[in-house]
């Protein structure tokens, strides 16, 4: 962490659906490149190589095989320089 970075923080927040749960976690990190989104959530697809190289690019693709195969969906938003969301369903089980 560099002194003219803010702090890092991570929100989790839990919503309920009629039928699903969503789940958020939100960061303040350097955000992500919009246009980046999709090739994220594929095998070796990751970002900010050219910045850090860290990361094996398994990450966000094992969270949505991981989701998917439990009836859920996952996305992203993000902001450059403001920070990034990852949302998922899960679907509420019998009561």
């Amino acid at each position: 962490r560099s002194p003219d970075r803010p702090q890092p923080l991570v929100h989790v927040g839990l919503t309920r659906r009629e039928d699903s749960w969503v789940v958020s976690i939100r960061d303040n990190g350097r955000g992500i490149d919009p246009r980046e989104i999709p090739r994220l959530f594929t095998i070796l697809g990751r970002g900010h190589v050219e910045v850090d190289g860290s990361g094996t690019g398994v990450g966000l693709a094992l969270c949505r095989r991981v989701v998917e195969r439990h009836g859920g969906e996952i996305w992203m938003e993000s902001v450059v320089g403001e920070g990034s969301t990852v949302s998922f369903t899960l679907p509420v089980l019998a009561e």
